[in-house]
């Protein structure tokens, strides 16, 4: 018969293992993220392609962490700050996942942009939304692998750049001559791209949002004593 602190050592050692494909979850999403940035800058679609197929990998990795959650809830019994660890580990595989799926359609305007190359403007804040996605999604990963409620909370702060950046390219394509029809095309691609680097800011912006729950028990923004669920 298996004793309360072997089932205990046993759950603490699959929730390690579902840290740690977390951990690898947020690598391939930040490697997706620099992929396909890359690929769009340089209207590259062999590396567009490569993206694209590289999202099944993510998608596996996210259905095997699901079922590894569903499976430990099924055989244990946990307490309130270990549910709250495998809830917020079900919910940034799904954010991460998300992450993936949107630098998918930005690879695949490499396609419907191609052979046309961006201006060196587009080019400079695209190459710099890039950057930001990544980092804040390596930064909410990080604060997830260290528990770390601190360096969860700055993620707002830092999607604020994010912010500017989108209204930068927005004001740069709509300064485009609208006659030509080439130019109102890219615009709009690129108006998507920009909205999809902002989501998956917003992804890791609620990454965050989870961590800081998973550690204090309460929702970022909401009075403890309404939100707040016993350690």
């Amino acid at each position: 018969m298996t004793t309360i602190p072997e089932a205990r050592k046993a759950f603490q050692e699959a929730l390690e293992e579902l840290r740690a494909d977390v951990i690898r979850l947020g690598a391939l999403t930040t490697e997706a993220i620099a992929g396909a940035t890359q690929a769009l800058l340089d209207a590259d679609l062999v590396a567009a392609e490569r993206v694209i197929e590289h999202d099944d990998l993510v998608d596996g990795l996210c259905h095997l962490v699901e079922d590894k959650c569903f499976l430990l809830l099924a055989r244990q019994q946990p307490l309130a700050t270990d549910l709250r660890a495998v809830v917020t580990v079900l919910r940034i595989g799904h954010e991460l996942e998300r992450s993936a799926d949107l630098m998918v359609n930005v690879a695949k305007t490499t396609r419907r942009l191609y052979p046309h190359e961006l201006d060196p403007r587009a080019r400079g804040i695209i190459d710099r939304m890039g950057g930001q996605a990544a980092n804040q999604t390596r930064v909410a990963v990080d604060a997830f692998a260290d528990a770390d409620g601190s360096r969860a909370a700055a993620l707002a702060d830092m999607d604020d750049v994010m912010d500017d950046l989108s209204k930068s390219l927005f004001r740069h394509i709509l300064s485009w001559d609208s006659a030509d029809e080439g130019a109102i095309e890219q615009a709009v691609q690129l108006a998507l791209v920009a909205r999809h680097y902002e989501r998956v800011a917003d992804h890791a912006v609620t990454i965050a949002e989870r961590v800081q729950f998973m550690v204090t028990g309460v929702h970022p923004g909401a009075q403890e004593e309404d939100d707040a669920i016993p350690s």
